[in-house]
């Protein structure tokens, strides 16, 4: 009884595969195929004038059709309404292909995004499927070819961005700072080395799912940047999540720094380029924009006026006149996982202070390590620098009262003597 139960079994699989064969063939007999919508639109001059007199092609090239991702499909798979069609050639008008039928999941988080939701709202100058992938052609995003290549996708984006009419009309980020992109480590490695695992548009953006910076969903968000950035710099991440500044920005407080207040977006360059924000020579201005804050130290508690003490020591006034491998603010707490000097961990903790100033000065001891960098004339940061600059403030300003009484009993003299 099992052996005749089973082969039921089978034949009824068998039976249901022949039925779907069979309405495959079907179907494939009686629509419309390929060849028959190619012996019109293989014709170069084949064209039909927009509503704003623009002419527009119809010719598909069946060469690049044949390598694009979508060769297997009919065209009526996209141009529904011509299913069933006998009589040729079929009205200019078609509905507007609908590219959610196949891919859903990418349409919905579209319909979400900055491009999708005014597109939807009757913006009709907003992006849509065809402007970034293309109409006919459209090729795997691993094909060097495919305009969604990161070697490609620059030039589809800049298409827009760069356009002065659609930036002002949108209040979109300025074109310059949209080109800077191209000078960027991440543009050059790009641009001239070809290398294709470098950061484009959609690494740092999105690619369906562009938000707004405000957006928490955003990959622009501030919350969101160092884990955008992590996909390439894992072990940076690692270290940048454990320090004071990535611990602050889990809390949810947003005046700590991330990757981006140091390095820049488009304009991120190598530290060895000059014109690097964390170049050797320009780490303490960069540093200066948070720790030379008097709202900020004053908020948060913590000791200001930490870049003009650094330009007052050796270190600072070396670094000014253009020494670079003098030590900087990174050279003492470190680059990515600075952590508080109460932190065992941290590199101006007291017990890891002569290691520190060690990579400099070999030999250097916790002696050594006992002299304070960032000197504020102060009782309580010096005392004896405090009662110094007392002095020669009062010093300085009696000896200009007597210089300038001097000055004046002279001139009195002088023009009484004339009189």
């Amino acid at each position: 009884m099992e052996k005749v139960s089973m082969s039921r079994k089978t034949a009824l699989i068998f039976f249901l595969v022949f039925l779907i064969s069979f309405a495959a063939f079907l179907y494939q007999a009686w629509s419309q195929t390929n060849e028959e919508c190619i012996g019109c639109h293989e014709d170069k001059s084949l064209a039909k004038k927009s509503a704003s007199g623009e002419e527009i092609s119809l010719f598909v090239d069946q060469k690049e059709f044949a390598r694009s991702v979508h060769k297997k499909i009919n065209c009526i798979d996209c141009h529904a309404d011509l299913k069933g069609i006998k009589e040729f050639p079929h009205k200019e008008t078609l509905m507007k292909v609908e590219c959610k039928g196949c891919h859903e999941k990418e349409y919905s988080t579209y319909t979400q995004s900055v491009h999708g939701k005014a597109f939807l709202k009757g913006d009709k100058n907003l992006p849509t499927c065809a402007t970034c992938h293309g109409k006919h052609y459209i090729l795997c995003a691993t094909d060097p070819e495919c305009s969604t290549s990161p070697i490609k996708q620059i030039k589809v984006c800049t298409k827009c961005h760069e356009d002065r009419k659609i930036v002002a009309k949108y209040n979109l980020p300025g074109v310059d700072f949209i080109k800077s992109y191209e000078k960027s480590i991440h543009g050059r490695a790009i641009a001239e080395k070809g290398l294709v695992v470098s950061a484009v548009c959609s690494d740092c953006h999105g690619s369906h799912e562009i938000k707004p910076i405000d957006d928490p969903g955003s990959l622009k968000n501030k919350v969101n940047i160092p884990a955008v950035c992590s996909k390439c710099h894992k072990s940076v991440y690692a270290e940048y999540s454990q320090s004071i500044h990535g611990q602050a920005i889990a809390k949810g407080i947003m005046d700590s720094p991330v990757c981006t207040d140091c390095h820049g977006e488009h304009t991120i360059a190598a530290s060895s380029d000059p014109t690097s924000k964390v170049s050797p020579k320009n780490i303490p201005k960069t540093c200066s924009r948070c720790h030379a804050d008097v709202k900020l130290t004053e908020k948060y508690g913590i000791p200001g006026a930490r870049y003009q003490t650094y330009l007052d020591s050796y270190h600072g006034m070396a670094s000014k006149f253009g020494e670079t491998i003098v030590a900087n603010c990174a050279s003492c707490h470190g680059f990515h996982g600075i952590l508080p000097s109460s932190d065992p961990r941290s590199l101006i903790n007291k017990a890891n202070l002569p290691e520190t100033c060690g990579k400099c000065h070999p030999g250097a001891t916790k002696k050594f390590a006992l002299g304070k960098i960032h000197v504020e004339a102060t009782k309580e940061s010096s005392l004896g620098k405090y009662y110094v600059r007392q002095f020669y403030i009062w010093f300085i300003s009696i000896l200009v009262v007597c210089f300038v009484s001097y000055v004046g009993l002279e001139m009195y003299g002088y023009l009484r003597g004339r009189k």
